[in-house]
């Protein structure tokens, strides 16, 4: 049995951008390749791979010994139309492909992926596709590509075959022996429970009810370490928690009020309260432990400046709105911390909660974008490019672009990154363009969280995986 902080909203592979639909979604898919805890790609479904000369198209050569679930061989074809699939739904774990344009079956075991430009970080972004069993979802397509039918079914080659299903409960999971990468010590069967209170995950798992617990609070994780056989973990998070700005708001397009509310901020309070000390203040608005990161200085708090600022700016006595999930214990004590802050240096603040998805709605439109949106953004992946075009390309306004952040010199850093051919050039581009975003004040660039939990004696150390840094499933193995 294992828990954790979850909010299952669909087990469709394609949705797996949504970090808490991965923990669950992982178990019963594969992806194509994958990242070792040092962050080097590693195969997974494809054995190897060969770019052409100028980037424009890969390779792919398929294992010849993988199985689904349903008992079909995977080919060429399941690829490709994992790949078209997602390109029809344009959500989820496409915007880590946006550069795809379609795919060629050679044979059973290549198939050859072809680019809408040239694109050498294109491999990375496939780590973070699932891929389906194309029969199996053809025959029930229906009328939306099968999303509603993959929401509670299972049409993979990963690990585990699904064996339960509660919703906002709980899933079910059964050991899949016919599996490529077996091994005798993955667990015959495992139940991953939703539980978002972290004192009743410490209660449960001293009790022996659960044997491994993810997200737990710091502080409980402490209590936990040397009690009925557990020990308590910590690992690096491929998060950064950020208060993401509006660039386009009615208060907050001001630059200086931006500036204002990033010097108000009480950070070394958030590492202390919020995250009790399991993790460091951010440098920047990207998550540390990849390449490319820029490793600028860490903001402080500077309430005399930032009241200056927003006296400079007239926008002293002015009303802001600021939206998180207060069912995140990291973002509910952020926003009092942050509402406390901008009191202090003269805003008016007008809260909102809100959940993930109703936040995706809220910055679908300029109207309802909230001028302060209290949020993690997380690297599927150790690119810097993966975090950056999602987050502040221009074309991801009313998407995935929360701050509606339009910079013309940092698309074009964006643009000529994505499709440099070389890795130290790509790396300098996706610098600059976080100077250039740190410069213009369009996050409160708060923390780099490290992700903690606890597990008894039954189960093997946990490894660190870049591509699943809360939890992987897959790779949960018990104790010799």
């Amino acid at each position: 049995m294992a828990a954790g902080q979850a909010s299952l909203e669909t087990l469709d592979p394609l949705q797996s951008s949504n970090a808490d639909n991965d923990i669950f979604i992982a178990a019963f898919y594969d992806r194509l390749v994958g990242f070792d805890s040092n962050s080097k790609m590693i195969p997974k479904l494809a054995s190897s791979w060969e770019f052409n000369s100028d980037a424009t198209a890969v390779t792919l050569t398929l294992r010849d010994d993988v199985v689904f679930h349903s008992g079909n061989k995977l080919t060429a074809e399941d690829v490709k139309y994992s790949l078209d699939r997602a390109k029809r739904i344009a959500s989820g774990s496409v915007a880590f492909i946006p550069s795809y344009a379609s795919s060629k079956v050679v044979d059973d075991t290549h198939v050859t992926i072809t680019f809408t430009r040239p694109s050498v970080s294109f491999l990375a972004g496939l780590s973070y596709l699932y891929i389906v069993d194309s029969k199996v979802v053809r025959s029930n397509e229906g009328a939306d590509d099968a999303q509603q039918w993959l929401a509670t079914h299972d049409a993979g080659s990963g690990p585990y075959v699904l064996s339960g299903y509660k919703a906002n409960q709980e899933v079910g999971l059964s050991r899949y022996d016919k599996y490529w990468d077996t091994d005798a010590r993955r667990p015959q069967n495992v139940v991953l429970r939703m539980m978002n209170e972290s004192s009743l995950l410490r209660d449960e798992l001293l009790t022996g009810n659960v044997d491994l617990g993810w997200g737990l609070a710091p502080l409980d994780v402490k209590q936990l370490s040397g009690k009925a056989g557990l020990e308590g973990y910590s690992m690096p998070s491929t998060r950064v928690t950020l208060a993401t700005m509006n660039t386009q708001g009615k208060v907050t397009r001001d630059p200086r009020v931006r500036e204002a509310i990033q010097l108000a901020y009480d950070y070394e309070g958030h590492i202390k309260t919020a995250l009790q000390g399991s993790g460091e203040i951010a440098r920047s608005v990207i998550p540390r432990g990849m390449d490319c990161v820029y490793d600028g200085p860490a903001p402080a708090r500077d309430v005399a400046k930032a009241k200056q600022l927003l006296g400079a700016a007239g926008a002293a006595g002015a009303t802001v709105s600021i939206a998180y999930d207060p069912a995140v214990p990291e973002f509910k004590l952020a926003g009092t911390l942050l509402e406390n802050s901008l009191r202090e240096i003269g805003l008016v603040v007008k809260v909102k909660t809100a959940t993930f998805p109703q936040y995706m709605q809220m910055i679908s439109a300029p109207a309802t974008t909230p001028d302060i949106a209290i949020s993690w953004d997380f690297a599927p992946f150790p690119d810097a490019g993966s975090v950056l075009d999602r987050s502040w390309n221009s074309k991801a306004i009313g998407q995935t672009n929360g701050a509606r952040y339009d910079n013309a010199k940092v698309d074009s850093l964006l643009a000529a990154a994505s499709t440099a051919k070389d890795q130290a050039a790509a790396c300098e581009a996706y610098v600059d363009a976080q100077k250039q975003i740190v410069a213009d004040h369009a996050a409160v660039y708060i923390a780099w969280p490290t992700v903690n939990g606890a597990r008894n004696g039954k189960l093997a150390p946990l490894p660190y995986t870049p591509t699943s840094p809360t939890f992987d499933v897959g790779r949960l193995l018990l104790a010799k």
